[in-house]
């Protein structure tokens, strides 16, 4: 065999090689996209969830301000009215 043919037949062996070696990897790749896809659909849904949790957090706080808002102000209704108890003559 002529020296030409054998370096082609080297050449042709190598790029066989690096083409295995490319399809591998982009098999390897490609499967690891398929799994930071399916974390990244996991983690928009956690995102949501959280989010709609923190959502329902802030209305609650809203509410329970507005709760402790009444609470005294109806203390200090009840303290009025006992006040005004104490200086009422019963006799």
């Amino acid at each position: 065999m002529s020296k030409p043919m054998e370096q082609l037949e080297l050449g042709v062996s190598s790029l066989i090689d690096a083409y295995r070696r490319l399809k591998d990897e982009n098999q390897k790749l490609s499967g690891q996209v398929e799994v930071l896809t399916r974390e990244s659909h996991s983690l928009a849904k956690e995102k949501e969830f959280i989010s709609e949790k923190l959502e329902r957090l802030s209305e609650l706080e809203e509410v329970n301000q507005r709760n402790e808002k009444d609470r005294k102000q109806v203390r200090e209704k009840v303290v009025h009215l006992l006040e005004k108890l104490e200086k009422f003559n019963f006799t």
